[in-house]
Parts: C-alpha cells; sequence; structure tokens
C-alpha cells in the first residue's frame, strides 16, 4: 500500500479563533491516526473507533463554531452551517458504507482521502472568512463617543 499523505498542521490552516484552531488541529491529527490505522492494518475496530471518534469530535466542533460565527454576525454563517449539514451527512454515508464493505481498506482509503480534502478545503473557504470577521469585530477600534 502507497503511503498515505498526512496533513501538517501550518499558519495557512490558522482562523485567527483560538478555539478553533485548537479543534481544527485535533481534526486533522485524527485524519492522520485515520491514516496511520490504515497503514498499519490495525483492523477494522480501530478503524471504526476513529470514524467514530471523528464523527461526534466534528459535530461537537461544528456546534462551537456555528456559535462563534451567530454571536459575531457572520455573513457566511450560514453557508457554514449548511456545509456542516453536508458533511454529517456524507460522514453517516461513509461509515455505512464502510459497514456493509465488511471493512474493505479500499472503502476506507476513499473515506480518508474524502475527509481529508472537505477538511482542509472547509477550512481555507470557509472557516478562515468567520476567523476575518470576528478578528476584525474584535479589532476595530471602540468608537469614542464624540
Amino acid at each position: 500500500m502507497n503511503k498515505l499523505p498526512r496533513f501538517e498542521w501550518n499558519e495557512s490552516l490558522k482562523t485567527g479563533i483560538t478555539s478553533i484552531d485548537a479543534q481544527h488541529r485535533e481534526l486533522v491529527q485524527a485524519v492522520n491516526d485515520l491514516a496511520d490505522a490504515i497503514e498499519q492494518g490495525q483492523g477494522t475496530r480501530a478503524i471504526q473507533q476513529l470514524l467514530t471518534f471523528m464523527k461526534y469530535y466534528a459535530e461537537w466542533h461544528f456546534n462551537h463554531e456555528e456559535s462563534v460565527a451567530e454571536a459575531h454576525r457572520c455573513p457566511v454563517a450560514e453557508v457554514n452551517r449548511r456545509a456542516h449539514l453536508q458533511f454529517v451527512q456524507m460522514f453517516q454515508n461513509w461509515q455505512q458504507r464502510y459497514r456493509a464493505s465488511q471493512a474493505d481498506d479500499r472503502v476506507a482509503l476513499e473515506i480518508h482521502r474524502h475527509l481529508a480534502d472537505w477538511l482542509v478545503g472547509h477550512i481555507m473557504r470557509v472557516d478562515k472568512q468567520i476567523g476575518d470577521h470576528v478578528c476584525l469585530q474584535k479589532c476595530q477600534p471602540v468608537p469614542s463617543g464624540r
């Protein structure tokens, strides 16, 4: 089996929101852990446990991220919420497909690729906009009241 790509957390993925960046790091690590489990042949149980962890962690993260976007009246809040809903549905389909395939490594590889692509793409296209908006709100000077 070819070595699966690993994703390094770097400055280009930072949103500038400490809590969201920390959660994104965890998700990137989980994608890398999934690659390790697949490559090392850790088996169906390990891969299913990682997928379950990722599902619940992503849902928890999405709730947090959506509340930050909403609290700051971020213009992409609704786009972000819809993307998260689509991801949760896709992820459920991937999990069902993996189980139905009787833990076929090819399906696990496909899931890994989709997860990595979606995560990095979503951070770059949507989450960074949330970070920019929050930073603009926090960085703007308070009117002096003149």
